[in-house]
């Protein structure tokens, strides 16, 4: 910690200044006034220790904003921040690119070596780390590690400094690298001999140490489960960065999954740690294989009586290995009890009466599997749906010495002035103060950054027939045409800037099923000039790399679903193209349970924010430099024709709107809409 002065406002508004230390440290930056207001705003709520809702447009660049806020905080007064993200991308964002320059440039701002700066680090769950002890029983006890697999694997671990599976250097399949991964429900760090030389805990020791620590939203989550136990909380502030994933992502932190593998795989850790339990786990193992092929067509869940027959058979011996490992008196047995005894209560839950209360969604689902000559098996899900109560009563009170940001570029619906953090606070339990007295709740919506009005028009589509079950396939093929038209008229244009040299359109097609995106491959009759991929032609990756380096006079086209929603970020896209309204499927469980629970209001309260959200992600795909243009072409005339249309249109951005397909033309050809924008005022953002 280092006193300072000035007021906390004028030092951030120093650090953020046009040619401040921010701007010296890091590279293209230009000050924003709203990414400043951002960072007030959250330096604001870490002072007070209140809570913020905060909807950042994109472009306004608000992971700089919140982590100036952050260090300035460590600088000046020494607390500690956690920040959690949804994706990887964001985090390894975060690590290289925004944390650096901003602790550099808070250093220069204060007056002290860089190197005596906030620090930073990631922690990530002990999954990713070998554990020697694992490593050593399957040595001892053989298992599917075998041959060069185990050699490469007992080779690496003599040598690596860090255990961690990101550095591996040969491929191994996840399925086998759990074998020999660190499991906290298989851990007994007490009699442990390679505790000292642990990778895991010396991971977390060292991350816990950090200023700055930057998780993901599963650990956070994980560590709430844990009651603080994977790292500690106290004192400390948390920014929940792509705020707009939390609730389906605490929905299925908080829930259940009992599936072939988990049995397979608990009843071989079991087997490994206690001869004892051999007959008993290979009947558990034998009564899953029973289970979950009888689950294929007995599907009932609800009740002990709607179960599959070989079910009683399966809990008797899971229970069975349990009394057998809670007998044993050496730790690391005794600790493995914990790890059956949470699979059998798990499975118990889909077979018992629901309450009244009941919070959780249930469903038998399809599995997945790697081996394509194997139908899989079903396996077992449920979801937490009440997630207002677990954020409020277990997620804030592990941060109540600090202040908590959640931010999204969509956390809210609607956009623009229309704006509204209802549908977040519902989910989240903050339609009131939380729990803590006098801890408030603010919210914060940041300005528009780009300029719709000049360089965006949204086409909405009035003349095709509304989409029903039973026309999915005409639809779809009419979507395929109507693409073929845009893409058309967009390849017109010239490019995306008048000044330069003819180059193709670029658009994607974002697509409600994969039922339509296969029905598109069929009906898609491209012109010579267009190169069109599929999803599932290459990895997301590939397809997306394909589509940013596409630089020809062919028009370039991207098919997928809702891979391709959101986290997708190509500059220099001509359309973005949405089939339908994206409104959740009606058999999804968790939509179903959250509908029967709201009523009358099911559509009100939870299907129509669920869609306004959606479609502010995808619509977001198209702008994403400031010197980006183009159209949002929305094919569903429903949006046009329905009363809830209009709900949908305000998720959209402040862009005019048309159903002519020549004002579209005419859009793309009218090259004065670039050079009478003020879009380039903040340059590339």
């Amino acid at each position: 910690m280092r006193p300072n002065a000035r007021r906390p406002d004028a030092l951030l508004a120093d650090l953020c200044a046009q040619d401040g230390p921010l701007a010296r440290e890091k590279a293209h930056y230009t000050r924003r006034p709203e990414q400043v207001e951002l960072a007030r705003a959250v330096q604001k709520t870490l002072s007070e220790k209140g809570v913020l809702l905060c909807d950042a447009p994109t472009g306004t660049g608000k992971s700089i904003g919140y982590i100036s806020a952050a260090i300035l905080r460590a600088a000046e007064v020494g607390e500690r921040v956690v920040i959690s993200t949804a994706t990887i991308s964001l985090q390894s964002q975060l690590l290289t690119e925004d944390i650096p320059p901003v602790r550099a440039a808070t250093a220069a701002l204060m007056g002290y070596p860089e190197e005596e700066g906030a620090s930073y680090a990631v922690m990530k769950g002990r999954a990713n780390f070998l554990c020697s002890q694992r490593h050593q029983d399957t040595l001892r006890t053989g298992s599917m590690l075998e041959g060069e697999v185990l050699a490469n694997l007992d080779s690496w671990a003599a040598t690596t400094s860090s255990g961690d599976r990101e550095d591996l250097d040969f491929r191994l399949p996840v399925s086998t690298w759990l074998e020999v991964a660190s499991d906290g429900e298989d851990c007994a760090p007490n009699s442990c001999p390679f505790r000292e030389g642990c990778f895991y805990y010396a991971h977390r020791d060292r991350a816990q140490e950090a200023d700055i620590l930057v998780v993901n939203h599963a650990l956070l989550l994980a560590n709430v489960a844990s009651y603080g136990n994977i790292f500690d909380t106290e004192g400390r502030h948390l920014i929940i960065d792509e705020a707009h994933r939390l609730e389906e992502i605490m929905a299925e932190a908080f829930g259940a999954k009992v599936s072939y593998p988990r049995v397979r795989y608990v009843m071989r850790q079991a087997k490994k740690k206690c001869e004892n339990t051999h007959d008993d786990a290979d009947r558990a193992q034998m009564a899953a294989e029973a289970f979950f092929e009888e689950l294929r067509s007995s599907q009932q869940l609800g009740s002990e009586k709607k179960a599959p027959r070989s079910y009683r058979a399966l809990e008797d011996s899971l229970r069975s290995v349990r009394n057998i490992l809670a007998s044993d008196p050496r730790e690391e047995v005794n600790a493995m009890q914990g790890m059956v005894g949470r699979l059998r209560r798990d499975l118990l839950s889909f077979y018992s009466e629901p309450s009244e209360a009941d919070d959780y969604a249930y469903a038998v689902m399809a599995g997945r599997s790697r081996d394509p000559t194997r139908k899989p098996y079903p396996e077992l899900r449920s979801w937490l749906v009440d997630t207002a109560g677990a954020f409020r009563d277990e997620v804030l009170p592990l941060f109540e010495d600090g202040g908590v940001v959640l931010t999204s570029a969509t956390l809210a619906n609607a956009a623009g002035e229309r704006r509204s953090f209802g549908y977040a606070r519902r989910r989240l339990g903050l339609e009131e103060s939380p729990t803590k007295p006098g801890r408030k709740v603010r919210e914060h919506a940041g300005a528009e950054i780009f300029d719709y009005e000049g360089r965006v028009l949204i086409y909405v589509e009035e003349e095709m027939d509304t989409p029903t079950l039973s026309n999915a396939y005409d639809y779809a093929a009419a979507c395929a045409q109507r693409t073929r038209q845009l893409v058309e008229l967009a390849n017109k244009s010239g490019g995306n800037d008048i000044t330069e040299a003819k180059t193709g359109a670029k658009a994607l097609v974002l697509l409600s099923t994969s039922r339509a995106v296969s029905v598109f491959r069929e009906a898609f009759d491209p012109l010579q000039s267009m190169s069109v991929r599929f999803q599932g032609d290459d990895s997301p990756g590939r397809l997306l790399g394909w589509l940013r380096r596409s630089q020809s006079e062919d028009s370039v086209v991207l098919v997928g679903t809702r891979t391709f929603w959101e986290g997708t970020d190509v500059s220099g896209l001509d359309l973005v193209i949405i089939d339908r309204a994206p409104f959740a499927p009606p058999d999804d469980p968790v939509i179903k349970k959250l509908c029967e629970k709201a009523g009358a209001g099911w559509f009100r309260e939870v299907t129509l924010p669920k869609a306004q959200v959606a479609m502010r992600q995808g619509t977001g795909r198209l702008m994403r430099r400031s010197d980006d243009r183009g159209v949002i072409a929305l094919l569903d005339p429903r949006i046009s024709s329905k009363g809830w249309g209009k709900s949908i249109l305000d998720t959209l951005p402040p862009a005019p709107r048309t159903s002519s397909l020549l004002e579209v033309g005419s859009f793309f050809s009218r090259g004065e809409y670039r050079s009478q924008t003020s879009g380039d005022r903040y340059g590339n953002l």
